[in-house]
């Protein structure tokens, strides 16, 4: 990998405070094993060769008839409900994807009409694989700061119902991706909870994982299919290099502005593109796994909806209680990479 100078971390310099009041979750019914692709499609492969080879047994992929915009609804109805609330007390609403029912208008404000919302509340989507989500929490925590009292976030994937609906998946990822909507809403405090926050990229992997849909497609020369949908990796090492490496940074330049080591925080939140990925970020930042969980073993990678189902994970099995430290991270395939340091 090309070497990148990335900047220093910047306070969050902010005097009008948020905190997570809920989280909500959303997944497909249909449950998907390794076999069943493997009979699906075809592919040269055994239920056990892709468990130890990936770390996933299962996944929830979307059917043809649902809607990305009926998950969006039933997560975001979970935190509201969680939080007390209705749909037009929130402020704005941000949903980073991979993919939704449209490309254009966003996907978000398909969500609002389904949930029958009476006003104009402002939404938009934000493209950045599976960083989106710190990505989106840091804009929430900046849009608080400067004025509004909810934002509504929200993280996830359709990819399987992509493999549903044109039937020719590419075998080298089609075990990796499954389908998820996660919410986080975020609201006014009196006291502050986040403490840190920082996001990088780097353009040296801008073409090493990526979905060829857009205009850079009519000069490969190739034919137009349905592959330009799916997510396309050069080089998985890639991945899984950078992924490890930023973990690392990201920790300790949050750490550095938090004040405190790696020994204050009592939970690490992360995207687990796979089961190797995320015991090697844990490594690399000095954490053992009682401090964090995947879920990547029965969801699969759901891009910007991995570091939000994890932390809900922890959230509803009562292990991360009100008051603990968190480190969050996300990593988008190699070209982008966030994390925040909170309290919950």
């Amino acid at each position: 990998m090309q070497n990148i100078v990335f900047p220093d971390i910047e306070p969050l310099k902010i005097s009008r405070y948020s905190k997570i009041l809920s989280t909500g979750v959303a997944l497909p019914k249909n449950i998907v094993t390794n076999q069943d692709i493997i009979d699906k499609y075809n592919i040269i492969a055994t239920d056990r060769a892709v468990e130890y080879a990936l770390g996933i047994k299962e996944r929830r992929w979307m059917g043809l008839n649902e809607k990305v915009e009926d998950l969006m609804a039933e997560a975001i109805n979970q935190c509201l409900e969680r939080a007390n609330l209705d749909i037009d007390s929130i402020d704005r609403v941000v949903f980073t994807k991979l993919s939704g029912d449209f490309n254009v208008p966003a996907t978000s404000i398909g969500a609002l009409r389904k949930l029958g919302v009476k006003k104009g509340i402002p939404a938009f989507d934000i493209f950045a694989a599976c960083s989106g989500f710190v990505h989106a929490m840091d804009l929430a925590v900046r849009y608080i700061a400067s004025g509004d009292d909810y934002v509504l976030i929200l993280g996830g994937s359709a990819m399987g119902k992509c493999c549903n609906y044109w039937n020719m998946p590419d075998p080298k990822t089609v075990f990796l991706f499954g389908d998820a909507i996660a919410a986080m809403l975020i609201g006014y405090s009196d006291v502050k909870h986040f403490f840190s926050s920082y996001i990088i990229t780097n353009h040296f992997l801008y073409e090493n994982a990526f979905i060829r849909y857009g205009t850079s497609y009519r000069n490969c020369g190739e034919k137009v299919d349905s592959s330009i949908f799916y997510m396309k990796i050069a080089d998985g090492n890639v991945v899984f290099q950078s992924s490890a490496q930023y973990a690392k940074i990201i920790s300790d330049k949050l750490l550095s502005d938090y004040g405190g080591s790696i020994d204050n925080i009592d939970y690490f939140v992360t995207s687990d593109q796979s089961t190797r990925i995320w015991e090697t970020q844990l490594k690399e930042i000095g954490l053992p796994k009682e401090k964090s969980v995947s879920l990547f073993y029965k969801h699969g990678n759901t891009v910007a909806a991995m570091s939000p189902l994890n932390l809900n994970h922890l959230i509803e099995s009562g292990r991360l209680k009100r008051g603990d430290i968190v480190m969050m991270q996300a990593h988008g395939a190699g070209a982008s990479s966030g994390g925040m340091i909170f309290r919950y």
